[in-house]
């Protein structure tokens, strides 16, 4: 199965002609970013974030339940 990636225009620094405010030589490439996720995927890396606050608020609350 082949996927489309998105393509978007960059240019090189050396390429851009701050006084015009173009570029010579535009080149296509991967947009840069996350990559997609399947359903699972991002299913477990909600239950990674989530498991990762909920161990952070149990933390606290027996730290301020310690302290008083």
């Amino acid at each position: 199965m082949e996927t489309d990636e998105l393509l978007v225009p960059y240019c090189k620094a050396a390429d851009y002609n701050a006084t015009t405010g173009e570029c010579v030589a535009v080149f296509w490439g991967p947009k840069p970013g996350l990559p997609a996720l399947s359903v699972a995927e991002g299913i477990a890396l909600s239950a990674v974030i989530g498991g990762a606050w909920a161990i952070g608020f149990f933390i606290k609350q027996a730290r301020r339940t310690t302290s008083t």
